[in-house]
């Protein structure tokens, strides 16, 4: 009798230092379970303990995947919060217009009755007198400089023709430099009487000049605006100008007289 108390004793006191192992472990619970009658228990707590963790380790996992799919909208919100967009130029030929039809030939607006084109054929026309004067200005400029040249070569010639030395000559020597010296002195003549001409060519061709001023920006950009209905930009003048520039030429050549 006191040995078999003795050995259920030792078995309690065994029994009591394994429940902490087997209450951590859930698998070990289980197994333990089949030698006791608390060994379905000890199964069914092991179980619950393993899906318990399972589903902590599901979460963990969505969790983080989420928690990643976060971080990627986050960045893509950081890049189009960063970047700015930059601003389209506004289209020139949006700017121009009723401009666009300076595009057209030349005797299409210059003939036109409408009034929007008033001005345009103001300043064409007028910059065509100026370059045309200008231009028999320059002509007239080059003619002088070209006569003068040349009446500076024929006195030269002449003060050469002066200075030979006639102290050997034969009469029919001097005689015949004689003759060459006052063919030279024509031509002198002739040509100063040209530099006469072209010098007062050069100062009528100054006064058409001064009365025919070439159109400035301002008087441009105030046609412009006449014709556009609306502000001009810098931009815009400067298109005109080129696209003028041709028309131009055109009116010159038509207008120039011989």
């Amino acid at each position: 009798m006191t040995l078999r108390k003795t050995l259920l004793a030792s078995l309690a006191i065994l029994a009591l230092a394994a429940a902490p192992a087997l209450a951590g472990n859930g698998h070990g619970g289980g197994n333990g379970g089949n030698h006791g009658g608390n060994g379905n228990g000890g199964n069914g707590n092991g179980g619950g303990n393993a899906g318990g963790n399972g589903k902590s380790s599901a979460e963990h996992g969505k969790s983080a995947s989420a928690h990643g799919h976060n971080k990627g909208a986050d960045d893509s919100s950081t890049d189009d919060t960063t970047t700015a967009a930059t601003p389209k130029e506004k289209n020139l030929h949006a700017k121009l217009g009723r401009l666009n039809s300076l595009q057209r030939n030349i005797n299409a607006y210059m003939n036109s009755k409408s009034k929007k084109f008033a001005g345009i054929q103001a300043y064409v026309t007028a910059a065509a007198a100026a370059q045309n004067a200008q231009a028999k200005l320059d002509a007239a400029n080059a003619k002088l400089a070209a006569d003068q040249t040349q009446l500076d070569a024929l006195n030269q010639q002449l003060a050469d023709l002066n200075a030979i030395d006639q102290s050997s000559m034969t009469d029919e020597e001097k005689a015949a430099l004689a003759a060459q010296i006052a063919d030279v002195n024509a031509q002198i003549g002739t040509q100063n009487t040209a530099i006469a001409d072209d010098t007062q060519a050069v100062a009528d061709a100054q006064t058409e000049v001064d009365n025919a001023p070439a159109p400035d920006d301002a008087s441009l950009d105030a046609a412009l605006q006449d014709m556009a209905n609306k502000p001009v930009d810098q931009q815009v003048t400067d298109w005109a100008k080129g696209v003028l520039a041709d028309k131009i030429d055109q009116a010159a050549a038509a207008t120039t007289t011989p």
